[in-house]
């Protein structure tokens, strides 16, 4: 029998499973499965793939922020075997989810930043660029799918009579053989066209619903634009890789990072506030790692602390400092906590004592009774009052006042050695002091026992188009600050929007820098 080439080819493990099943067509290249068009808002955990507005398929969201589809949708070269590579999709792709009838508004549609692949099958986990709200992920299947059984299969892709529908489709499959990366099966209703690679082949049981495998290849008889009679199709089994997708949804995603000798060796070490995601039960995870410094570079990262409960990383803002005297930098998180019942913004902070080889469990040391605003506040640290433990400051955004003035305040959380006290209003503006033109960093910069705060200032453009930008110390007197002075302006042509600040003695006279750093990009390498 003259087995028919292939139209697409679409990755390595694509391949094996066409050659394993005869020479199946696959099924990635653009547009659903033929069979029934589903009901309004079944299945809403399927989304439609858009790679770069040139191939379509299909997937299943099995966390608030990943979908498991296949490999095959991102290869570079349709018409080569190659390998995806992890990282961030080689064109922009887009998922839209929850949107049975695409014609509509509803669901979600959301960018797919980072591809994960798996190297023994026809599969990865794509990571959105925002959580999916308001749509249950799908539950992974345990059990292996065995032969006779039936299984739903789902996607957006080409139908008998329409190249690029519009609504998702569904049709009965049974299952033939389970082998080890794949499940066989063939038609019971339904076919599974160009499109619907990713999407979901699914167990359906006294009203639950379990994700059994994703589409890879298949024959695509009945679909519109082929002759085919054969109704087999290939899948990638997903019974066995829980383990594997619980791992790739706990993977640190975006971060933040301070710097502080956390272990008192007498050396910078750095610290990364991590986004773990969300559990299998809609919890926010973050974890903390630590790059401890052996002198001439850093030790591979330790993972000092993962959330238990729920702590959302989108919350938090980081900074790090010696809170309780003992000689090891801890850190603190100051945090969103939300709005309270008669409608005050909360916030709280949250303090990661150093243990000298770790860190404990985080402690909220600090809780407003309502009123202080999360967003309005950008942090730093210091010993301000010379009392041998670092305090927190915050740079406050007062907004716009009534004769249209920008209005900027500085407030302190001293340390008692295990808890905050409640903030002091130190100095608020009587000009204007634009907050969103601020940066800032603290430091002992005349040299007398006590941290004073730098803010490097964003001042516009001259008159001749140079960029401008300043530098304001705030002086402390042990109980307060003086009001802040100008201690350096540019003459033109350094660029605010370029700097990053960081403080130290660079030049070993006791006294801190402040140091304007012009750098593109930070990059803790993974």
């Amino acid at each position: 029998m003259a087995v028919r080439r292939s139209r697409s080819v679409r990755g390595v493990t694509l391949l094996v499973a066409a050659a394993a099943a005869g020479g199946l067509t696959f099924t990635g290249s653009a547009q659903a499965v033929v069979g029934d068009a589903v009901a309004g808002g079944a299945y809403a955990f399927t989304a439609k793939i858009d790679v770069g507005g040139q191939r379509a398929c299909t997937g299943a969201l099995v966390d608030a922020q990943w979908v498991l589809t296949a490999a095959s949708c991102f290869v570079s070269d349709p018409n080569e075997a190659s390998p995806v590579p992890s990282g961030a999709p080689q064109q922009k792709t887009t998922a839209v989810i929850g949107r049975t009838d695409l014609s509509g508004t509803g669901g979600s549609v959301t960018e797919v930043v980072e591809v994960v692949p798996r190297a023994d099958r026809d599969l990865v986990m794509a990571r959105l660029a925002e959580p999916v709200t308001g749509i249950a992920p799908v539950r992974l299947a345990s059990a292996a799918p065995v032969p006779g059984e039936t299984l739903r299969a789902v996607g957006y892709g080409r139908t008998k009579g329409e190249w690029v529908p519009d609504r998702l489709h569904a049709g009965a499959f049974i299952v033939e053989k389970t082998v080890a990366t794949t499940v066989a099966m063939t038609s019971n209703g339904g076919s599974i066209c160009k499109g619907d690679a990713g999407g979901p082949a699914l167990r359906e049981k006294d009203g639950q619903v379990e994700l059994v495998a994703i589409h890879s290849a298949s024959w695509q008889a009945g679909c519109l634009g082929s002759d085919e009679t054969r109704k087999s199709a290939v899948e990638s089994r997903l019974d066995d890789i829980g383990q594997w997708v619980k791992e790739i949804r706990a993977l640190p995603q975006e971060s933040q990072v301070t710097a502080g000798d956390f272990n008192g060796d007498g050396k910078e070490d750095v610290t990364a506030f991590y986004d773990n995601g969300t559990s299998v039960d809609g919890k926010n995870m973050s974890s903390l790692h630590t790059f401890f410094s052996n002198g001439t570079g850093f030790k591979a990262p330790q993972k000092m602390w993962t959330s238990t409960g729920s702590f959302n990383w989108k919350a938090g803002k980081l900074t790090s400092g010696d809170y309780n005297g003992d000689g090891n930098d801890d850190v603190a998180v100051f945090y969103d906590s939300g709005t309270s019942a008669d409608g005050k913004n909360m916030s709280s902070l949250f303090t990661f004592y150093s243990t000298g080889t770790g860190f404990k469990a985080p402690q909220k040391t600090w809780s407003t009774p309502g009123g202080f605003t999360w967003e309005a506040g950008k942090l730093t640290s210091g010993d301000y009052n010379g009392d041998g433990k670092d305090d927190i400051g915050v740079f406050y955004n007062r907004g716009v006042s009534a004769d249209g003035k920008r209005a900027s305040s500085l407030f302190t959380f001293t340390s008692d050695g295990t808890d905050f006290n409640a903030p002091r209003e130190m100095w608020t503006s009587t000009g204007s002091f634009n907050w969103d033109a601020s940066k800032l960093t603290s430091g002992d910069y005349n040299g007398d026992g006590k941290n004073d705060i730098a803010v490097f200032y964003d001042s516009g453009t001259s008159a001749d188009g140079k960029n401008m930008s300043s530098l304001f110390t705030f002086y402390s007197t042990g109980t307060g600050f003086k009001a802040p002075q100008k201690t350096w302006s540019t003459p033109g042509g350094f660029t605010w929007e370029a700097g990053k600040l960081t403080s130290g003695d660079y030049n070993g006279d006791g006294k801190d820098g402040r140091y304007p750093l012009i750098v593109d990009t930070l990059i803790i390498g993974s």
